[in-house]
């Protein structure tokens, strides 16, 4: 199954981005973390975030109307007020000791009433 990671960094931020190939409305992120405990280098992340990169080019921190979760083997999903963007950024906090990695990143789009 592939994957992506940031082996060997740890303790570091790093991130990943998506360019969509038009504007949308999206309200939510979805990740499924990769950890490969015991005997692997990368863990669930400390934490993350999600930025969306307004018409100026600066990427912003979306208004999370959920917790941001780091479970291993589940879905991690992230609620947040509705942006309108062209990019978005996964931001990851790598844990102190140890890498970290995602199998997915879904976004999920919202259509505006």
């Amino acid at each position: 199954m592939p994957y992506l990671h940031w082996w060997p960094r740890k303790g570091t931020t790093e991130w990943v981005q998506y360019d969509l190939a038009e504007t949308a409305t999206l309200g939510s992120a979805t990740v499924y973390w990769f950890d490969d405990a015991p005997w692997g280098g990368c863990r669930v992340p400390k934490a993350w975030r999600v930025l969306c990169q307004d018409e100026q080019g600066q990427w912003t921190p979306v208004d999370p109307l959920t917790p941001y979760t780091t479970a291993k083997g589940e879905a991690c999903t992230v609620t947040f007020r509705p942006v309108t963007t062209k990019a978005v950024r996964l931001e990851v906090q790598l844990p102190d000791d140890n890498a970290a990695g995602l199998y997915e990143w879904e976004l999920g789009t919202t259509v505006l009433r």
